[in-house]
């Protein structure tokens, strides 16, 4: 093979500052809603909603299907269905990543 196509690599390194990569003014700077969208993941507004949103629901199904004098097989399946639901809702808020405890903070 020739010399001329042969090609050298160099590994080469180089520093950056993060004001080139992220800048904080300009077009490219940080808005509203990503401060808000933030906020809302840093303090798990929305999980938080739906679980309060379901013990509203849950609370609701329970005390209409107590005060029924002979409820149906239809009736406790929607029943069971709310309870399961419960079930997935709340191991999908606790399975979330969050905040971890040092190993020897116990």
């Amino acid at each position: 093979m020739p010399e001329e196509d042969k090609i050298k690599v160099k590994e080469i390194t180089y520093e950056l500052n993060k004001s080139d990569l992220v800048p904080d003014s300009g077009q490219d700077a940080p808005t509203w809603y990503n401060k808000t969208a933030g906020l809302l993941d840093k303090f798990r507004f929305i999980p938080r909603l739906i679980m309060l949103s379901y013990i509203y629901a849950f609370y609701k199904s329970v005390t209409w299907f107590m005060q029924l004098p002979e409820p149906t097989n239809a009736q406790a399946m929607y029943i069971s269905t709310i309870v399961g639901a419960g079930a997935a809702f709340f191991g999908l808020y606790v399975g979330k990543p969050g905040a971890t405890i040092p190993k020897n903070k116990k």
